[in-house]
């Protein structure tokens, strides 16, 4: 065995195709079934088509061994079988060789998938030699194989034969490498729409690295202007170059593709995302920031991060907004994961979640006696990675090291403990010095901020573990980098085989990770309005302190307030979000106790809303909570005037100390025209915070038109093509004025419907809202409608001051766990939470209740109609005249015009927009 070795394992990726199609391309990267071995392909068939990631590598080995064969240098390619699909490499040599070796081996692998694309009868009837030219040319330039086909093709099994389609009369089948795949995929698609379906096509130019922050948590965003605009919109691959793909455009030429049948509804969803653009570029909008920070990872863990993390790392730019750069596979003296975001707070956290995905690796370091060499231990070592998907191994004259997942690194470590004892690998006789010794050591990363919480005080949980072991292992806490540290255990113990000791290694280094991992950190993260945090910490923390000591748990409560030395970056775009302000933390060992704890936070959530807390606790603060009526139309209108930027919702709940349960997207209307909302605080604070709200409403004027049933709902629709160009949008883009809709009004006194149909205009500019009203009446009258008033209208949206009922806060939401261990098991049972129409709860729970209690159902005097249209706000009582009816209009109460009941929606849901990002 020489000085050098390198062992790894990559995961063999392959289709196998049965069936002739339709239509097929000819890349050349189907290959024959009679090519493979019987141990991979056990009845190799002519008819049986193979595509697959090991051809390029068989060449790279062949190349590397003809070009640097010698008694040192060369490569061992260990091909998949049927039973381990794993591909495994040992490159033996001096370290120039194998660090040139590994790059070119590296650099050539990839793997394959198929994507598939829906064709109906007629789209299938409208293709033609221009379709089909263009098919075949992104299929030569994407390097990937396509095919048409009327049969359901199963590409990853062996066995299977092609059936009829079910979901669709025919398939468009795509084939290749999956960083090719993903450009193939969305010129296909684009291809669709633009020739079978006749739609219009428009690209915008956006940097790739704005992505994340353009497109909000999720991509909500691009999913919300979809939705509005009625298109089609495909994005770029987040992360193309990972595999060294050739065809993927650089971050500078990365487009978002906006497909349609109508132009005015291009130009909409254009101008939306042009908006959104000139938020974040910082190129174009000086007031824009831009932040980067970077880690540095170790190039084993950064290189198995790419190969088997790259959904964990999309997550991570998803659910924080910033984009994440890391090396391509292979390349050289590059260890840097760089972050990019527009808020300083994201991009920190983001470089926290990095740093402990690299804390999901253990490294295992083996160093081994003087003079220890073995011609058999190579071939041992490779039959112990060539099962371990994540490991890589590496080896020299002072010992070897093998990185991988955790668990994988603790299998092994048994295996090879294990087979020590069984070789002639050692000595005959123990020998107590130092050079005659096997040192076995695991390291472990975790994060700066965890060093205190894991050692304890005055290092009282490290001495506890020691003490337990009886001082055998030590243990060992080293600077990693500027975010981690790593744990080192370790032990030393003679290479004799007649030593007991060598056999008690593993159960000792074993046991010592195993109760490290018991004191590492579990965290809970989740949302509960600030409005609620003094009361529930309790006078002087005596509630929150009570179940701290209950369940072991530490919990901190942060506030969001805005501080004035803090720059204008952290934007909420379009769509609205909150940020986690409760932790949740415990040793591993306790993290069943979460659940429990974060079920009793949500019911003092729920005895603050009912205001029971109050008597229980012998508190004073008691909530009330106003309701609020907003539009549709006054959503969107709303948005804009703020630059699609939604933060000063968290601002006018910082100013009044409030809860505003405002909705997340267009979404949360649910059909309706209206969202009725709740705000919720102390004392006349709900109240103040609404009127604050209302002041930034835009001005409202009224159509009343002649009562024709189903002309009207015919012509008023947001399906209806024609009122789209001529009116919805044309008033959106050039008047900034939106237009709804009430097609059966109601009369909020006498509940009767009202002999006629209204038309909304919203704006906040009086002269184009009076160009608006000019072209509107044309258009009316053009439609043969009688108007029968047009006038501005007043109106209050805030409904009185009510006591909330109790609600039982056990509703299910997202809440990451960090650091290296994993969120507490949900419970597949679900809680209804119960509470007025328009009072959402506050919170919502990623933990369901330990014991199901029973739901009642409540109603409220203010709730909607039973058709869905908001009441006029009732006569208030004497006692409630200061609470004045408040608009963004001249304090005229007696001058305002009444306001019958909305019971139809303004806007009805526009058609689901198909692409492939939604």
């Amino acid at each position: 065995m020489d000085s050098n070795l390198v062992i790894l394992s990559l995961e063999h990726s392959y289709l196998v195709n049965r069936s002739a199609g339709l239509f097929e391309s000819d890349s050349g990267l189907w290959q024959s079934s009679a090519a493979y071995t019987p141990t991979l392909i056990p009845c190799p068939s002519p008819n049986v088509r193979i595509m697959d990631n090991m051809a390029p590598l068989r060449n790279t080995v062949r190349k590397l061994n003809h070009n640097g064969m010698d008694d040192v240098n060369h490569v061992k390619l260990v091909e998949p079988q049927l039973s381990n699909q794993l591909i495994t490499i040992s490159i033996n040599g001096s370290e120039t060789f194998i660090n040139i070796s590994r790059i070119e081996l590296l650099r050539t692998y990839f793997r394959v998938d198929v994507k598939k694309i829906a064709l109906s009868d007629a789209d299938f009837a409208q293709i033609g030699p221009e379709f089909v030219s263009r098919i075949e040319a992104i299929a030569t330039k994407c390097q990937v194989e396509i095919m048409i086909s009327d049969k359901h093709i199963d590409f990853k099994n062996l066995q299977a034969s092609a059936v009829p389609l079910t979901d669709s009369p025919f398939a468009l089948y795509i084939a290749g490498p999956t960083e090719n795949l993903r450009v193939a995929e969305t010129e296909c698609r684009i291809l669709v729409d633009a020739l079978l379906h006749g739609f219009k096509v428009h690209r915008i130019g956006v940097p790739l690295s704005l992505l994340p922050g353009l497109g909000g948590v999720n991509f909500a965003n691009f999913g919300e202007v979809a939705r509005q605009s009625n298109v089609n919109i495909y994005l770029p691959a987040l992360m193309p170059f990972n595999f060294n793909c050739k065809v993927a455009k650089t971050n500078e030429d990365s487009y978002i593709w906006i497909t349609s049948r109508r132009i005015p509804e291009i130009l909409l969803a254009k101008r939306i995302i042009s908006d959104l653009v000139a938020t974040v570029d910082s190129r174009v909008n000086s007031k824009a920031n831009l932040y980067l920070q970077e880690v540095e990872l170790s190039k084993d863990k950064l290189d198995i991060i790419t190969l088997y993390s790259e959904r964990d790392i999309s997550s991570l730019m998803l659910q924080h907004g910033t984009f994440i750069s890391i090396p391509s596979l292979g390349e050289a003296r590059n260890n840097r994961v760089v972050v990019q975001g527009h808020s300083v707070e994201e991009v920190k956290k983001t470089i926290q979640e990095i740093s402990n995905l690299s804390c999901n690796y253990y490294s295992l370091d083996i160093k081994f006696p003087s003079n220890f060499r073995s011609v058999d231990f190579e071939y041992y070592l490779i039959k112990l990675i060539n099962v371990r998907k994540t490991c890589i191994l590496t080896y020299n004259c002072n010992g070897m090291s093998i990185v991988g997942f955790k668990s994988e690194v603790r299998s092994l470590l048994k295996d090879l403990i294990a087979g020590f004892q069984a070789s002639c690998l050692f000595t005959e006789e123990s020998n107590t010095d130092e050079s005659s010794k096997f040192r076995f050591s695991v390291s472990m990363e975790l994060r700066n901020e965890h060093r205190e919480f894991l050692s304890g005080k005055k290092n009282g949980k490290v001495i506890k573990i020691l003490n337990q072991l009886n001082h055998m292992p030590q243990i060992r806490f080293k600077p990693h980098n500027e975010y981690n540290f790593t744990i080192c255990s370790s032990i030393a113990v003679a290479a004799g085989v007649k030593n007991r000791q060598l056999s008690s290694v593993f159960d000792i280094l074993s046991k010592s990770v195993s109760l490290i991992e018991m004191e590492l950190p579990a965290e809970m993260e989740f949302n509960i309005p600030e409005v609620f945090h003094k009361s529930i910490i309790g006078n002087g923390g005596s509630i929150i302190q009570s179940i701290m000591k209950k369940y072991n748990v530490f919990i901190k409560f942060s506030s969001s307030r805005k501080n004035p030395d803090k720059n204008n970056d952290d934007r909420i775009l379009y769509s609205f979000r909150r940020d986690n302000n409760v932790l949740i933390k415990c040793p591993m060992k306790n993290s069943k106790n979460i659940v429990y704890v974060k079920y009793e936070i949500d019911q003092l959530v729920a005895q603050c809303c009912s205001n029971t807390l109050a008597q229980s606790r012998g508190m004073s603060a008691i909530y009330n909570s106003v309701g609020f009526r907003l539009l549709k139309s006054h959503y969107r209108m709303l948005i804009r005037r703020q630059g699609q930027n939604l933060r000063f919702v968290n601002d006018l709940e910082s100013d009044f100390s409030t809860y505003i349960d405002f909705p997340a997207s267009l979404d949360s209307f649910k059909g309706e025209n209206y969202h009725l909302l709740a705000i919720k605080g102390n004392d006349s604070r709900p109240h103040q915070c609404a009127m604050k709200l209302a002041s930034m409403l835009p001005q409202t004027w009224e159509f009343q038109v002649t009562f024709t049933l189903g002309k009207f709902e015919s012509t008023f629709n947001e399906k209806n093509e024609d009122i789209r160009e001529k009116i919805i949008i044309p008033f959106r883009l050039l008047l900034d004025v939106e237009l709804s809709w009430n097609a059966n009004p109601i009369d909020p006194e006498t509940k009767e419907p009202l002999p006629y149909h209204q038309i909304f205009l919203s704006s906040f500019d009086v002269a184009k809202a009076q160009k608006a009203i000019a072209d509107l009446t044309i258009f009316l009258r053009d439609q043969r409608f009688l108007i029968l008033d047009k006038q501005e209208l007043h109106f209050d949206p805030i409904l009185p001051s009510v006591m909330l009922p109790p609600t039982p806060m056990a509703s299910p939401a997202h809440s990451p766990v960090r650091s290296p261990v994993r969120s507490p098991t949900r419970s597949p049972e679900r809680y209804v939470d119960v509470a007025m129409d328009y009072a959402r709860s506050p919170t919502r729970s990623p933990v369901r209740s330990p014991a199901r209690s029973p739901v009642r159902s409540y109603t409220s005097e203010f709730s909607g109609s039973p058709r869905g249209s908001p009441k006029r706000t009732p006569t208030r009582p004497p006692q409630m005249q200061p609470l004045r009816a408040i608009t963004n209009q001249p304090n005229n109460v007696s001058a305002m015009k009444k306001i019958p009941s909305l019971a139809a929606p303004l806007a009805p849901d526009m058609r689901n927009s198909q692409s492939n990002c939604w």
